[in-house]
């Protein structure tokens, strides 16, 4: 690692020079937002409010002492800043906080699902880290040997993370009854889809658990929904961008609650990575967009919901009794083929968030770290 030779102090920024030839630069207003010395011991939160910070303010000083840049300021305050940390936030050599990247599949991808048993949820951290690590970069994995007792899905929902409680409860059960609200509740096939497309915020991730599956047929049916959004931008980048910058309105009704929300298909960051994807066409309510436009928006949904059920996209998976999947409802769409009525089936699902699951895991990995 370099350490710092010489710092320079400019009108609006103080200069590093590092042992290794590099130069970097810091402008005042940042180093004083950041000081170190303005922390929290225990949370390391700023304890000083960043607007009140004036945006002309300077150092009196910037010095190299003990191999640390001392920064003096005209209140008299002192910040010391040392090399390492620096080093991880120079902003000014492009250093960006590095965020997993997804990694996409296709209807190859059925034999790499990840999976886990029950078992070893609870008793081998190393198999429950690359577990949900694998989670993480593909959004889909599979859970084996569980319980088949009601319920299960909610324990290990709250040992992955905790189980969020919706207007369906903490856990709702998917059979096939005569007055369903949903098409799920039936035996017909179940298109590929997100969930809960008309609340805000969506669950981000959905736990399936198979207590029964007697029918023939009902196989799980999953599409990796950033993977069909990144062809589409490739190969029809206008239809994308229909999509990435129109809402549409979703919408569901019941005895006791409407929901609704309005987003797009596809969902960017700032950075234009694809960050969501939103495909809900059972809840989807007529479309309301320019005329001019209308033509077009149809063209390029159209696109993408042919696109999410072509078997090149689509991997097919029968589920046993015993056995789960966990999906990323923010990335990958689920369904179903249809299934006989005269076998028994049940299903329970819940649904958690996914900072509760990647916080819990930060957590074993940092346990996990230390004893080694």
């Amino acid at each position: 690692m370099a350490t710092i030779s010489t710092a320079d102090l400019h009108p609006r920024f103080v200069k590093i020079k590092w042992s290794d030839g590099r130069m970097s630069s810091f402008h005042h207003v940042w180093l004083r937002d950041n000081c170190p010395q303005k922390r929290h011991p225990q949370t390391n939160h700023r304890v000083d409010e960043t607007s009140a910070i004036p945006l002309d303010i300077e150092p009196t000083s910037a010095t190299v002492v003990d191999g640390a840049l001392q920064v003096l300021w005209s209140d008299d305050h002192q910040s010391t800043f040392g090399a390492d940390w620096l080093a991880e936030h120079d902003y000014s050599s492009g250093i960006r906080r590095e965020k997993p990247k997804p990694v996409l599949w296709d209807g190859t991808f059925t034999p790499h699902v990840p999976r886990m048993t029950y078992e070893q949820l609870y008793n081998d951290t190393q198999a429950r880290i690359a577990w949900i690590r694998a989670f993480r970069d593909y959004g889909v994995a599979i859970m084996t040997e569980m319980p088949t007792a009601e319920g299960t899905v909610a324990k290990v929902g709250d040992e992955l993370g905790r189980v969020r409680d919706t207007s369906w409860g903490r856990v709702f059960d998917v059979k096939s009854i005569a007055k369903a609200n949903s098409v799920a509740y039936t035996s017909l096939p179940l298109v590929l889809h997100t969930d809960e497309g008309y609340r805000d915020p969506a669950p981000t991730v959905q736990l399936q658990h198979f207590l029964v599956s007697e029918s023939t047929g009902g196989d799980a049916t999953l599409v990796d929904g950033f993977k069909v959004a990144h062809d589409l931008r490739e190969q029809a980048p206008e239809k994308f961008d229909v999509l990435c910058n129109t809402e549409l309105y979703f919408h569901f009704a019941d005895v006791d609650i409407v929901l609704e929300n309005d987003g797009p298909i596809i969902e960017l960051d700032p950075a234009g990575n694809i960050k969501a994807v939103r495909f809900s066409n059972h809840s989807c309510q007529p479309f309301l967009i320019d005329e001019d436009k209308m033509e077009a928006y149809y063209d390029a949904y159209s696109t993408f919901g042919a696109m999410r059920e072509d078997p090149r996209y689509r991997i097919q998976i029968p589920m046993g009794a015993g056995e789960m999947y966990m999906v990323n409802n923010r990335r990958v769409m689920h369904g179903r083929t249809g299934f006989t009525s005269g076998g028994n089936r049940h299903l329970q699902s819940c649904y958690i968030e996914l900072d509760e699951l990647y916080g819990r895991l930060s957590i074993l990995e940092r346990a996990a770290l230390a004893t080694h």
